[in-house]
Parts: structure tokens; C-alpha cells; sequence
């Protein structure tokens, strides 16, 4: 190593904050971190969630002296190299050279924002191998990172399940609240989401379903609305929800428009925020890695101008697709111990008094310690908890999983 880099090396880690070991760290949360963040992968890791550098339990990337990680912008380049990847090297601090140079944490950021891409692995999924799965992730060079695998029924445009792994380091993650643009991807390429998922198209959409205008009305809030129903509207409903991921640049993938639904907004912001969160918190405090599938049930309803119950869908343009579930369902899977629980709730807040239709198996709620929503609240989100064996009775193209006990 040269003088001068010495020098420059010693002069960078100088300024950085007093470190507890020899190495780096980087506190995703009080460091600078690089903007727009890079991919930051393991050298020779797998080609899953477990392939990325993430924070550990209190929200510090650590390495050891000299460790190599790979940083990449799929699509793009690294601002400082003009390269789509780099190997980058820990010297010390928030100090890693690449080749002979030196560079601050913080500088390796990319030219954009890296883009995630979908890949179709020509294998099915549903009970009679009736749909796609597709995976969602990160085309880095050869390689494709998946982080979000979905049975997709490419016939109603609709998401049966999906499923990602919840690190369980989830607790240190990084907070930020930025939401980039929708990615619509191959399959729904031809089809105008934004425009659909527009307050006045569903004012219109409801109001034809229904057979008259004034129920559009009636049942989606107005965009400006500011009376107690301004949350009456359908949101797009994540099924793995963006802070499941430790970074900002891997959450980007949870913003194609197959990892989600048309989810009543009061349900959205409701018990199913609570029960993520509740989910979030498990993980963390447990130290346990999670599968979760999340996925939806049935097509919701409301009355029709002559009183009959009518399906609701996003889309009724040339046919009836994209609808609106019934039910969003989420099955949290510890397969260390071969536990699970399922959690449900229903997509409607006009629903009263549900009945078996909607309560499709036995609640368990009351053993699930952890759980702290509020589940008779009609706003809310009527919700309730299941065994995985009572839950996969009624749902028939559920994942197939090795559960013999409830998670707890």
C-alpha cells in the first residue's frame, strides 16, 4: 500500500465515529448512507434474501477488516467507478477502498435508484398446479436475487399467495418512509393502474358494478373528502409489505403491482398495519427467522341498487378482473420448530355482521400472545387468527407446509 493512500485512509477513518471493534460499521440508521442506496451483496452468497448485507439486530452493518462486499446498481452504475457492481473492502469505519482507492460509506451510491425485475421460472403452484409462480428481485449480472416468490393467476390478474423470508435481524432495519413508483412489470404492462386505482375511476367502477352512480359515490370516499369516511376507498394493498425488507434498496421490489390487491384503505391503515407491525415485532424480539405467505380469499360484495349482493372488481373494462378479495389472509411460518399461525381479516368496512363466508375457520386469537389489533372493529377490519390445518380446509391452494403446532 502506497504512502499517500495510507495517508488518505487514515485521514478518512479519522473522521469516522469511534468504532467498538477492529472493522466497519455503519448504523443504517444515524450513518450517511449512500443515496440512491446500492445493493449490498455477500461474495459467493445465495441467490436469496440471505445473499444480501444487512443490519444486524440493532441496525449496524459490521464487518471485519478487510471483508468484501459486492456493490451493485442493476441497470445503472456506481456513481464513483461509472460500473454497474464493485467489490468494496472494509478498512475501517465507514472506510472501504475499491481497487486501490478509498471511498466513504456514503459515496457509493448509484447513478438511479436500483430497479427490480420479475423472472418467470416456468414452474406452477395451486393446488391443481393451475397458476405461475413468478419471482421478484434483482438481475445483478448473470444472477437473479429473489426475494419475493407469488402463485399468480394470470387469468383474473390476480396474486393467489406470495411468500418472502423475514431476516431475524428484522428489528434493526432501516427507517425511512420514501415510496417509489408502482412497477406494473410484464404482466400487467397493458393495463393503466394508475388510472384504475384513481378515486373518481373507482367512484365510476363501484357506481356500474352496482347499477347505480350514486352507490360509486355512496361507498368510495372522494379524493378531498374531509368528513370520517375520507379513508373509504380501495388503496394498493401490499401483500409482503415494504419495511418486511431491511433496506431501501431491496424494498423497491415490494412495489410491483403482483405483490399486491385492492385493499379497503381503513382495513389497509387498520389492524393489518397493527398485525405487520405485530409480526415485525415478533421476529425481533424472538431473534426468529420467519416464512410468511400472504395472500387473499373470495371476491368482497356489497348491496346493488336492487338489493342483491354484487362482486366487486378494479377493472371491468372488456370483462371483470383485478377483484377485490374477500378476505387477506397472512400464515406465519417458523419453520425451525414447524409452528405456524394464519391470520385473516376482511376487505370490507360496510360488512356489519359477517358470517361463516367470511369466518372460515376456528379464531384462535386468544392463544396468540403477541397479537395486539383491535378485531371486532368494523373499520378496523373485522380479523381473527387460525390454525394452518382448520385454515387450509377452506382454502385449497394454500402453500403446502410441515406445521405441527401453533405459533404462539
Amino acid at each position: 500500500m502506497s504512502a499517500l493512500l495510507l495517508l488518505a485512509l487514515l485521514a478518512m477513518a479519522g473522521h469516522a465515529s469511534p468504532q467498538p471493534h477492529a472493522g466497519c460499521s455503519v448504523d443504517v440508521n444515524k450513518s450517511k448512507m449512500p443515496y440512491p442506496q446500492p445493493l449490498l451483496l455477500k461474495p459467493g452468497g445465495s441467490k436469496d434474501v440471505h445473499g444480501f448485507v444487512t443490519p444486524d439486530s440493532s441496525g449496524k452493518i459490521l464487518l471485519s477488516q478487510n471483508q468484501q462486499i459486492i456493490v451493485a446498481c442493476p441497470d445503472n452504475a456506481l456513481v464513483v467507478t461509472k460500473q454497474p457492481l464493485a467489490t468494496a473492502t472494509c478498512f475501517s469505519g465507514t472506510t472501504f477502498t475499491i481497487g486501490s482507492t478509498p471511498y466513504n460509506f456514503s459515496d457509493l451510491g448509484c447513478v438511479s435508484q436500483p430497479k427490480p425485475s420479475e423472472r418467470n421460472p416456468a414452474k406452477t403452484c395451486g393446488s391443481r398446479s393451475q397458476y405461475q409462480e413468478i419471482q421478484l428481485g434483482f438481475q445483478v449480472g448473470p444472477d437473479f436475487y429473489t426475494l419475493i416468490d407469488a402463485c399468480f393467476d394470470n387469468r383474473s390478474y390476480s396474486t393467489v399467495y406470495d411468500h418472502f423470508t423475514m431476516v431475524a435481524e428484522i428489528g434493526g432495519k432501516q427507517n425511512d418512509s420514501s415510496r417509489p413508483k408502482w412497477l406494473r412489470g410484464t404482466f400487467f404492462s397493458n393495463i393503466d393502474m394508475e388510472y384504475y386505482y384513481n378515486r373518481t375511476t373507482q367512484v365510476n367502477t363501484v357506481g356500474r358494478l352496482l347499477g347505480d352512480p350514486k352507490l360509486g359515490s355512496k361507498y368510495i370516499s372522494e379524493i378531498n373528502s374531509t368528513s370520517a369516511r375520507k379513508n373509504y376507498f380501495l388503496s394498493k394493498g401490499h401483500l409482503t409489505a415494504k419495511t418486511d425488507f431491511s433496506l431501501v434498496a431491496q424494498r423497491y421490489v415490494t412495489f410491483f403491482y403482483m405483490n399486491s390487491a385492492p385493499q379497503w384503505q381503513t382495513f389497509n391503515d387498520g389492524n393489518w398495519k397493527t398485525m405487520e407491525e405485530n409480526v415485525r415485532s415478533y421476529a425481533a424480539s424472538n431473534g426468529a427467522e420467519l416464512e410468511i405467505y400472504t395472500g387473499t380469499h373470495g371476491i368482497t360484495t356489497l348491496p346493488s341498487k336492487t338489493n342483491n349482493e354484487k362482486e366487486l372488481f378494479l377493472c371491468i373494462d372488456g370483462g371483470n378482473y383485478i377483484p377485490v378479495p374477500k378476505l387477506f389472509w397472512k400464515i406465519v411460518y417458523k419453520a425451525v420448530t414447524k409452528a405456524a399461525v394464519v391470520f385473516l381479516g376482511v376487505n370490507n368496512p360496510y360488512i356489519k355482521n359477517p358470517g361463516s363466508d367470511y369466518y372460515i375457520c376456528k379464531n384462535v386469537c386468544p392463544s396468540i400472545t403477541w397479537i395486539k389489533w383491535k378485531p371486532k372493529s368494523q373499520k378496523n377490519g373485522y380479523s381473527y387468527c387460525c390454525e394452518y390445518a382448520d385454515f387450509t380446509k377452506s382454502v385449497a391452494d394454500a402453500p403446502s407446509l410441515n406445521v405441527t403446532s401453533l405459533l404462539t
